[in-house]
Order: C-alpha cells, then structure tokens, then sequence
C-alpha cells in the first residue's frame, strides 16, 4: 500500500477522533495520527524521510568534491601563509579550526563512500541523537522513544519488525507518555489505531506482514 494511502487513513481516524476534541487539541491529534499511520514505513523511504533520503542523495553525488574541497582549505591554511589569501580570515582558522575542518572533510569523504540507504540510516541515527539529547534535557520521555524508534527502525529489513505486534505495543506507550505530556484524551488510542491501520493495510497486500515475528514465523495476509 503506498504512503499517501496508509496516511489518508490515518488522517482519517485521526478527524474522527478530533470531533469530540476542544479546537485547539485538534492539531496535536491529527499530526499524532498521521505520523503514526507512515511511522512504519521509516525501516524505508517514505513521506517522513523523504528530506533526509534526499539529503543523502547530495551528499551521495557531491560528498567527495565537498569533503576533498574541506580537507584542501585545512591544508592551505596550515601549511601556507594566510597573507596571501585574503578572503580567509585569519582570526577564524585557529589551528583546532582547521583540524575540525579536516575531520569534517575527513567523515563527508567517508559518508559519500556508503550506499545511499546506508547514508541515508546513519543521518537518521544522527538526528535522532540530537533530538534524544533534547528530549532527555526537557524530560520528554515520549520523545525519546519516538526518537529511538526513529534512528533505529531504518537499520532492519522492509516490513521488518516495526510491523510486528512488539512494535504496536512500543508505539503504544510511546503514545500513552504523549498524552500525559499534552493532556489530550484518547491520543494514545488513536495514534495507536493509526499505527494498526497501516499494518493491517500492508496485510491486504501479497506481501502481508509477520505480525508476531519472531515468536511466528508466519506472513499475515488479509484475503478477500
């Protein structure tokens, strides 16, 4: 089932729960429902990736000429008087400077060097270690399992683990922490409704799903 699908239906519980909702709750709802309804196609390209997917795309194609570039400039500096470049400023390349350039020209040159899913999953690692630094700073305990949920599902094979029935259960806590955080009646229930209703999509697909992997090998499917 494609993306946008699996997220109409989530926009979709998501506007029927709203209906009972105060107005200003409504949007907390629904971007709840519609994150929860993609979340587990993150373990590959989807609509909630799709930025960073694109980022490695350009890191792919120009990561050698932009860390070769990097490591250059380091080396002039270093190595040659500044006088005679006057568009640098002096001031600005410190000798750690420059050595952080060449690391950074350094890890460019290495990233380009990976699969573009590869580079793609660690750049969704690093974002989660930042966004886990935040919640852990703010106690968003909620945010830190979204953000553990998010650099990690990418490492595991396509309608891997995160359509498993342990994946449910992790999103609904996750959920469950969210709506003691924002006060929002039923969002745990809902977002998890929506992270059920792309696994059940995915179920009416030949493919199916292994809902209750590894205690079950078996692939679900949903035949009519």
């Amino acid at each position: 089932m494609k993306g946008r699908t699996h997220l109409t239906i989530g926009l979709g519980i998501g506007a029927v729960a709203a209906i009972s909702q105060p107005l200003e709750m409504m949007p907390i709802t629904l971007v709840a429902s519609g994150v929860a309804s993609l979340a587990p196609d993150l373990d590959g390209n989807n609509l909630l990736n799709k930025r960073v997917t694109k980022t490695a795309k350009l890191i792919k194609k120009g990561g050698i000429f932009a860390g070769l570039t990097l490591i250059v400039l380091s080396l002039i500096t270093f190595f040659f008087d500044l006088n005679l470049l006057s568009f640098l400023d002096e001031k600005w390349f410190s000798q750690q400077n420059i050595l952080l350039l060449f690391g950074w020209g350094a890890v460019i040159i290495g990233l380009s060097l990976k699969s573009q899913e590869t580079l793609k999953n660690i750049l969704m690692s690093m974002l989660s270690l930042f966004l886990i630094y935040y919640a852990v700073t703010n106690e968003l305990w909620w945010l830190v399992m979204f953000s553990l949920y998010l650099g990690g599902a990418g490492w595991f094979a396509h309608r891997g683990p995160t359509h498993t029935i342990w994946a449910l259960i992790y999103w609904w806590y996750m959920s469950h922490l969210l709506e003691a955080s924002t006060d929002v009646d039923g969002l745990a229930l809902v977002s998890t409704i929506a992270y059920l209703s792309h696994i059940v999509g995915d179920m009416l697909t030949k493919k199916g799903v292994k809902f209750l992997y590894p205690l079950i090998n078996k692939v679900f499917r949903i035949r009519f």
